[in-house]
């Protein structure tokens, strides 16, 4: 499958955010819902359901071709997930046993085998995993997605409205606006709470298809841009997941997405190249900056205390990045090749 190297873009771009939007809260001044990186540090997670939901329909929608394909589907996704969320979660009980906080086994196992997004969303072993139990689940319903959307695309986008009523119920009901969202974090990460996301990038892949005048792309972009710039909301996060907040920012979320998406734009070598190599490091700049942020105060607490602050964000910053990239290609794209070699019988190829 060719990569598009614009959801790449988008891919590290978002994972920077993320990343600058965490150690911002723990180094400095806690970002809140009338900054565009607080926003983000919500809103990107968002943004990588859509993106997450788009690209497996690429990859997969022709794969994904009866009950045998089902299984080599999952492996194939286990032997993308797996590996580098194994190195964080033993990282963190490693961590966790050196300084006398030990994590109990049935937590590590739930994490070790990804089970906890659908046993217990809210039994991750370090920040933002819980996206990634969300993303187990919406693995072990893309089949049926896809699988309906070939039937019938009035049936699919049927479908995907049915999971947007789900995500309306937990919106303007389960979430109460009043309380912070720190309080409610076990119902917000919910995955049925996120599906319509993920949903909504197998939408746009068989109702979009990649052509779009360029207009139409600069136009969502700017407005999705402007919803996370300019859109007036202040106080805690909460408001920007609730209500009709909540329906703006995930329209602006799913409008940038699809503004990206087959976009022809070439970008100079000096500014593409780099953000081609974040895109590829992206999950282990999401999944390893609260790690290396962790050990770097278990390791070194004197360099932490001296460098807090802006130091501290520009070395974890840099570390992990590095740490990411190395850890890519040693380890996360070999092993996306041998799952390819394990399931390649009678099917075709996927990322």
């Amino acid at each position: 499958m060719a990569r598009f190297e614009s959801l790449d873009w988008l891919r590290g771009l978002l994972a920077l955010s993320i990343m600058l939007y965490h150690l911002t809260l723990w180094e400095l001044v806690p970002p809140d819902a009338s900054s565009t990186l607080g926003r983000l540090g919500v809103y990107g997670v968002s943004m990588f359901f859509v993106l997450s939901g788009l690209s497996i329909a690429i990859a997969y929608h022709r794969f994904l071709q009866g009950s045998g394909s089902v299984w080599r589907f999952m492996v194939r996704r286990v032997f993308r997930i797996w590996p580098l969320f194994w190195i964080a979660v033993l990282s963190v009980t490693a961590m966790n046993i050196a300084i006398t906080e030990p994590i109990s086994i049935k937590v590590i196992a739930l994490n070790l085998t990804t089970l906890f997004g659908f046993i217990s969303p809210s039994s991750y072993m370090t920040t933002g995993a819980w996206s990634i139990g969300n993303e187990m689940v919406y693995y072990a319903l893309t089949p049926l997605l896809l699988l309906v959307y070939r039937r019938s695309r009035t049936l699919g986008n049927a479908l995907v409205a049915s999971s947007a009523g789900v995500g309306l119920l937990f919106s303007q009901w389960l979430l109460d606006p009043t309380v912070p969202l720190s309080r409610q974090w076990a119902t917000y990460i919910n995955p049925f709470n996120n599906l319509f996301l993920y949903a909504a990038g197998i939408a746009i892949y068989f109702n979009a298809g990649q052509a779009r005048g360029l207009l139409t792309s600069a136009l969502l972009l700017i407005a999705g841009v402007a919803v996370f710039t300019v859109y007036p909301v202040i106080g805690d996060t909460v408001h920007i997941v609730t209500g009709w907040n909540r329906w703006i920012f995930s329209a602006a979320s799913i409008g940038i997405v699809l503004a990206v998406y087959g976009t022809s734009l070439r970008l100079p070598a000096w500014i593409g190249t780099p953000l081609v190599h974040l895109g590829l490091a992206t999950y282990g700049v999401y999944l390893l900056h609260p790690v290396i942020f962790k050990a770097l105060h278990l390791l070194a607490p004197d360099l932490a205390r001296s460098w807090a602050g802006w130091g501290m964000l520009a070395t974890v910053s840099v570390l992990t990045i590095a740490v990411a990239l190395v850890i890519y290609h040693r380890i996360e794209h070999p092993m996306v090749l041998l799952g390819k070699r394990l399931t390649a019988d009678r099917s075709s190829s996927g990322p």
